[in-house]
């Protein structure tokens, strides 16, 4: 029994080592053949849909790399003395794979994803595992704070797939004209858990005269501001701005500015090749889904990696990393120094874009509102849970320069609603 579960470990294993831009076009390919498609255009398309993932993740993995120093040059600088560490997903993530429970979660994603879509729950057909592997969050805060209590994980887990499939599924029409995106959803659990959050505070700024008259999408600030107004030089200015106050010398900070100006310009016009592969590609899909399922118009889940590149989620996102260390050091009630997913806050506000229409200033106003009410609060409590994660895994470990924390967490991705009140009704009955 052991050497059947080691070998479902490695083979999911290898999978998930597989670059996005492997994986997806890979399952894109083999989903177009089956559903009947001819094999050169279905090759042609999965290409062009790899081609435009390697742009979106170079770019993005170059606008983390970039911001990722400043963000801990901003930390050393201000010497925030506070016991819990932000290490990111990624050691979490990491860990969570270690333990035995995540065997079971990727084949249930898929089986429960396939069967809601036959009852017709959803319509959306996820076919990013990272989107699966997300939604494990809930799972495991369930399966450390229940004493181990596997079915409660899995339920736990289990309710995560279905909210953030059916929010997918109620946001679509909206994604789909702001991205330019027909056919394609995003249930990521990490983005799509604060955009109901976002979506009320929203409307609520519809409501006040002042705010509801900000011009800040990317149009408005081209025709007041001229070159000003456009993404390269706001992407610029940011760049610039931030790497000062970090205390980076002048080179470096007009590298920063350079950096963050190349990503605002090239990242959509990735997502641009990326969509002229995936176009046809889902097409196929989705015909062959709907004729099975008549009356039904069946999307692709992506991950939101495709859609961080908008100009106005990158301008907000950069601004908020000087934010989220200011109200981190002032709130009374945060314990956390965000460090590692500073660079990840794009994730949390993307999908919040198209409900203020691209609007930069609204962006920024809702994003400060979620760092100090939702984020900050919520990867504070969970920091317990987050430790007996990586510690139970043997990963416990702290960045240089942060022995005096006691405790680490997930700024971006612990932090995540849906996980913290999923988990939380679960964990009463452990």
């Amino acid at each position: 029994m052991s050497q059947l579960l080691e070998l479902i470990k490695s083979l999911f294993q290898v999978l998930l080592d597989f670059d996005s831009f492997v994986l997806v076009p890979l399952f894109l390919l083999i989903m177009a053949l089956v559903m009947g498609a001819k094999f050169s255009k279905a090759l042609r398309a999965a290409l062009t849909v790899g081609v435009g993932f390697v742009g979106v993740s170079t770019l993005t993995n170059l606008f983390f790399t970039v911001l990722a120093p400043v963000a801990e040059s901003m930390v050393e600088r201000w010497d925030l003395s506070l016991n819990v560490i932000d290490v990111g997903w990624g050691p979490f993530m990491s860990a969570i794979w270690a333990l035995p429970i995540s065997l079971l979660m990727l084949p249930l994603f898929v089986i429960l994803n396939i069967i809601l879509l036959l009852v017709k729950y959803t319509d959306t057909l996820d076919i990013d595992l990272w989107n699966y592997a997300l939604c494990f969050y809930a799972g495991m805060f369930t399966y450390v704070a229940t004493d181990h209590n596997m079915f409660l994980a899995i339920l736990a887990f289990s309710v995560c797939v279905c909210i953030i499939l059916k929010l997918a599924d109620l946001i679509a029409p909206r994604t789909e004209d702001f991205f330019g995106l027909p056919g394609i959803s995003f249930p990521q659990l990490v983005s799509i858990s604060f955009m109901p959050i976002g979506w009320v505070l929203a409307k609520g700024m519809d409501k006040v005269p002042v705010l509801k008259n900000l011009d800040g999408d990317s149009e408005s600030l081209r025709k007041r501001f001229g070159i000003l107004g456009e993404p390269i030089f706001m992407g610029f200015v940011i760049g610039l701005v931030i790497s000062l106050l970090a205390g980076q010398n002048l080179g470096g900070s007009l590298g920063v500015g350079m950096t963050m100006a190349g990503v605002m310009v090239l990242l959509p016009r990735m997502v641009s090749v990326l969509v002229e592969g995936l176009s046809p590609l889902s097409e196929v899909i989705r015909t062959r889904f709907e004729k099975w399922m008549p009356g039904r118009k069946i999307r692709i889940g992506l991950d939101t990696a495709v859609i961080i590149g908008n100009p106005a989620t990158l301008a907000a996102s950069i601004m908020l990393v000087p934010v989220s260390l200011i109200l981190a050091a002032v709130l009374p009630y945060n314990r956390v120094i965000p460090f590692a997913d500073l660079a990840s806050i794009a994730f949390a506000i993307c999908l919040i874009t198209p409900f203020v229409k691209g609007n930069v200033i609204k962006l920024f106003i809702i994003g400060v509102f979620l760092i100090a009410f939702v984020m900050l609060p919520i990867s504070t409590l969970v920091s317990p849970e987050i430790t007996a994660v990586v510690q139970e895994a043997n990963m416990f470990s702290l960045p240089d320069g942060f022995g005096t924390a006691s405790m680490v967490t997930s700024f971006v991705d612990g932090s995540n609603p849906i996980s913290f009140i999923v988990y939380k009704i679960f964990s009463l009955f452990g």
